[in-house]
């Protein structure tokens, strides 16, 4: 994939995006050279792939196996081998998968179970073992077929990563870039399909993957050169692929229940025919369907089983994909309705989309519903870590819709003729001056649905009343995830307010002014924090006013530690 743009900077650098999947992982990489035009090119060599037909593999696992010290004993597509089951039952291995969803936020409730995980090892030990693994099955590809990304992983030269994640992941990272990454990939389908129409035209990505489905909504603002910006706060769904598997395994231990094929050795089988067989070919409800996991005379007609082969309805096998598929469509229907730009056109990408059955109930919802649903092939296996690569060089998104309202918890001065003040009056507490102030206040810095450019700034004004002169500052953002788009107090709904960040501040610049108030002597200063809510993540600055000039410093920005 080529981009249009010569690279403006004046020294050489590699770019890796990885794209860590719940089923699947990839990784995309491009040198770039200053005044020549990058190309972006996808690792298709990983270990476990190496055979003729895996030459144009962009994708694998994303499992581990664990020995029972805790050390990584195998990964990827050599997790799947033989000799890696072997030792599960040889050595006691332990396999971990879907440990990403194991990271998800806890506002993202999960439906069911996820596959038990080795004790000894946290998800994200496991995240950072696996993302140690592919980099370096990257950096062994670049070096046998790049010369200069070669030299300049021998060299020790500049190497810039791009991480993706799903919509709904929060905390030190954001999923603009997945989200971006996803509109320049469309654009390249449009504009190879001769779309110029679509300018002005809202444009919506279901990006259905192993674990999550992600539905992101563009309002395309110009076509050459791509620019978009979000009509709608991104959704991201708990349906990906991995859950069809689930109600298919939950399906067959109860099927199978008291037969003689009632173990986990046929049971996982099955599971594995299903997944490379049934589970993308299924299409018509009407039409039974098979799983061979066992040999000619393997044979109990009363669980469905001849010859080795388990023959399924076509309703039943549905009923494994039905509650993603009505899922999905009530996502579109709500992104569609809240878009500031009609949406017309759908396009299905991600693993998830090579699904027969899953393609055909959304084209056919999409068509009764006016809408048009494109599902471009050989997008699904590297879409997203190209796609990344592509957000990365060309910047194609330049404004997002804030999903939440964000702001910080703080006091406010009670105001006697404001109704809701009035009536928390045995809320007030009094502060140094002596001024009567109401707790659990809001003060918001960002309204929810509020279109957000990289360069805008959101502030509010603080005052510091203190005994002691204080030297730092420190104050929560917090999330306010509810239908308000501005909320005004935090025990109203506590439990749809969360703690995203702390920012924290050297104050002893920000000049300080002596008062004597009831309680005697005391400090007050007056500040904004001010944040910038850009593309890729969050930055905050401090600002006050000092001889009539605006003054700033930098802040920092803490995210809560991990707890998994």
């Amino acid at each position: 994939m080529s981009h249009n743009k010569p690279f403006g900077g004046d020294s050489r650098k590699l770019v890796l995006a990885i794209d860590v999947g719940t089923t699947y992982s990839g990784v995309a990489f491009c040198v770039l050279d200053p005044g020549e035009v990058p190309k972006v090119f996808s690792v298709t060599r990983y270990p476990g792939q190496e055979g003729e037909n895996k030459l144009r593999d962009t994708k694998i696992p994303t499992i581990l196996y664990y020995t029972p010290e805790g050390t990584v004993g195998a990964a990827g597509a050599e997790a799947k081998s033989d000799e890696s089951r072997f030792k599960e039952d040889d050595e006691d291995w332990v396999l971990a998968q879907w440990f990403k969803l194991h990271l998800r936020p806890n506002a993202m409730q999960l439906q069911g179970s996820l596959p038990p995980l080795p004790s000894n090892v946290t998800p994200f030990q496991m995240l950072a073992d696996f993302l140690s693994y592919i980099y370096k099955c990257a950096k062994e590809f670049i070096s046998d077929t790049h010369p200069v990304g070669r030299q300049i992983l021998q060299s020790g030269g500049d190497v810039d990563f791009v991480l993706s994640h799903p919509n709904g992941w929060e905390g030190g990272q954001q999923s603009d870039i997945r989200r971006a990454a996803k509109v320049k990939q469309v654009f390249i389908i449009v504009s190879g399909m001769g779309w110029p129409q679509m300018a002005g035209q809202g444009l919506m990505i279901v990006d259905a993957g192993g674990g999550t489905v992600d539905l992101s909504t563009y309002k395309i603002t110009n076509v050459s050169p791509v620019t978009a910006v979000e009509s709608v706060a991104p959704a991201c769904l708990l349906q990906g692929s991995t859950f069809v598997n689930g109600r298919a395994g939950k399906f067959l231990e109860k099927k199978l229940k008291s037969s003689r094929f009632d173990n986990p050795e046929d049971r996982q089988t099955m599971m594995e025919y299903f997944e490379t067989g049934t589970k993308p070919t299924f299409r018509d409800p009407s039409k039974p369907c098979s799983i061979k996991f066992a040999g000619l005379r393997d044979t109990d007609e009363k669980v469905g089983i001849k010859r080795g082969i388990l023959t399924l309805s076509g309703a039943e096998v549905a009923s494994f994909f039905d509650p993603a598929v009505q899922e999905i469509q009530d996502a579109i229907k709500t992104q569609s309705a809240n878009s500031s730009a009609p949406v017309s056109t759908i396009l299905l990408v991600g693993g998830f989309a090579s699904s027969s059955y899953l393609r055909t109930k959304l084209r056919e919802w999409a068509e009764n519903a006016g809408l048009t649903l494109f599902c471009p092939e050989g997008q699904s296996a590297k879409a997203v870590a190209e796609g990344a690569l592509s957000s990365y060089l060309d910047h194609v998104v330049s404004a997002r819709v804030a999903p939440f309202a964000y702001g910080t918890r703080c006091m406010t001065p009670f105001n006697p003729f404001n109704a809701g003040h009035k009536a928390r009056m045995n809320d007030i507490v009094v502060d140094c001056a002596g001024s009567p102030c109401l707790r659990n206040y809001f003060a918001t810095l960002l309204p929810k649905g509020t279109l957000v450019s990289e360069e805008k700034e959101y502030d509010h004004s603080f005052c510091r009343d203190s005994s002691d002169p204080v030297e730092s500052i420190s104050s929560d953002i917090t999330c306010y995830r509810g239908a308000i788009s501005s909320p005004e107090w935090t025990d109203r709904e506590p439990e749809l307010f969360s703690t995203v960040c702390t920012v924290q501040a050297d104050v002893r610049h920000v000049p300080k002014v002596t008062r004597m108030g009831p309680r005697g002597l005391y400090y007050h200063q007056v500040f904004k924090v001010v944040l910038l809510f850009g593309l890729t993540e969050l930055k905050a600055q401090l600002s006050w006013t000092e001889n009539g000039e605006e003054k700033r410093s930098s802040a920092m920005i803490i995210y809560d530690k991990p707890t998994i």
